[in-house]
């Protein structure tokens, strides 16, 4: 599915008309110099009448190809591609697949924790069970580890069905 999903984002990428334009103006630009440099080499290294007339007919149309795609090149930085809607929309949701999958990403490896602890992000839940542990430690305060444990399991679903399955 991802495989499918980078093909279609790199298909819908490359639609892009202004540049296929471009392109195509500049290779046919190309194709209209070298035509007028053989004509005109033609013209002067020619002793046949006709050939030489042929020859200026064919430069003359090659400078007009060249003009052409003069004003091409010129016109298509004005032109703006239209996206489609669709496309639009297949961007965006690419891009948050991408976040959500990183997002994802860091917190399975554990660097999101990480960068939890570093910013000082700590779950008033997790605060207040280590508010008290650090009670049930302590000799002056008559907090048990019994009240410890029942607060930890109050606190934690998962935590209070492994404590139960700990028993059997």
């Amino acid at each position: 599915m991802v495989r499918q999903a980078i093909i279609l984002a790199a298909l819908t990428a490359g639609c892009s008309a202004t540049k296929e334009i471009a392109s195509s103006a500049s290779v046919a630009s190309s194709a209209a110099h070298s035509i007028s440099e053989r004509s005109a080499f033609i013209i002067t290294h020619s002793a046949q009448p006709e050939i030489v007339a042929a020859a200026v007919t064919i430069k003359a149309d090659a400078a007009v190809v060249l003009h052409e795609t003069n004003q091409i090149s010129v016109a298509v930085s004005g032109v703006k591609d239209i996206v489609p809607f669709w496309a639009t929309l297949l961007q965006w949701g690419l891009g948050a697949v991408v976040a959500v999958a990183l997002v994802v990403l860091l917190w399975q490896t554990g660097i999101g924790t990480a960068i939890r602890l570093a910013i000082g992000w700590i779950p008033r839940r997790v605060q207040s069970e280590a508010d008290l542990a650090r009670q049930a430690m302590s000799s002056e305060d008559p907090t048990t580890v019994r009240e410890l444990i029942a607060a930890k399991r109050a606190a934690s679903p998962l935590f209070n069905a492994a404590f139960k399955e700990s028993a059997k």
